[in-house]
């Protein structure tokens, strides 16, 4: 399946207030409700369409600064959401401030409180995949070793990407070691000059699940970090094996428009299930 990522063309979430300084209670509550009502929206559109969906990292925000787990209003709109999630895989993924392996006990302790924020919401929204990079280059003993104290359930939903720091193939090697799922990036791989890796041994790390990948084309020139408007003919065309054995989450910034173009592009002989 092709999934949808966190938003519809050129409607974003709600953050209530524009900086911490001028939090709001009232203020943050309402875009959080809005998100709710917005997450449910995309939810609907994506069943409608046959996607997956990428829920935005960004639904509740300042999650820290009041106590949403509590709030009627808000359980109630996410109790709504999860009667969906048996009905379509939804994925979540943590921004970049994440990073489990910094040499800064500071960052460390405010990943682990994000990440925290992130697997409580995914609990009850019903995400089984919260998506993580692995963030410092060279820190994978550390990561490996803040990775091993999280508690089971995290451990059960986290899934591990390619990154523009980390090669496929490094991240594979970390996934057989900590036993989590990988997701493949084929263009972080194509970026870091690392498009030799093993398909099948990343699909078997999954396990009975199906493997998840995500697909985007350079902004300006092909291995551009940035993403395009649409996946590229010519990725469509290079990736179109992927398609096939992977749910597909498609990075690019017109969303459900790049996702309509995939699904009606000549190159593709197979269908997308």
């Amino acid at each position: 399946m092709l999934g949808l990522v966190c938003m519809l063309d050129g409607r974003g979430m709600k953050k209530g207030v524009n900086a911490l300084k001028n939090f709001n209670l009232e203020k943050v509550k309402l875009a959080a409700l809005f998100n709710l009502d917005y997450t449910l929206e995309c939810i609907k559109f994506c069943l409608e369409k046959g996607y997956i969906y990428r829920v935005s990292s960004s639904v509740i925000p300042y999650p820290d600064l009041w106590d949403w787990r509590k709030d009627k209003e808000i359980l109630e709109k996410i109790k709504i959401i999860k009667g969906y999630s048996s009905k379509l895989r939804l994925i979540i993924h943590p921004d970049q401030f994440v990073v489990l392996n910094s040499d800064s006990l500071k960052v460390v302790e405010n990943s682990l409180k994000i990440l925290k924020n992130q697997v409580d919401f995914a609990k009850l929204v019903g995400i089984r995949d919260l998506i993580l990079h692995i963030g410092k280059k060279s820190g994978v003993e550390k990561f490996i070793e803040i990775y091993m104290q999280l508690d089971d359930y995290t451990r059960s939903i986290l899934v591990l990407e390619n990154c523009h720091y980390y090669r496929a193939n490094e991240i594979l090697e970390l996934c057989e070691r900590v036993g989590a799922p990988m997701v493949l990036d084929v263009h972080h791989a194509r970026v870091t000059k690392d498009e030799n890796y093993d398909v099948e041994r990343i699909k078997r790390t999954w396990k009975d699940r199906k493997p998840l990948a995500h697909i985007s084309s350079g902004k300006d020139f092909i291995d551009d970090k940035s993403h395009s408007d649409y996946i590229s003919e010519e990725d469509i065309k290079k990736y179109s094996w992927l398609f096939q054995d992977f749910d597909v989450e498609v990075e690019a910034k017109k969303k459900e428009k790049a996702l309509e173009r995939i699904a009606d592009n000549k190159f593709l002989l197979i269908k997308i299930n």
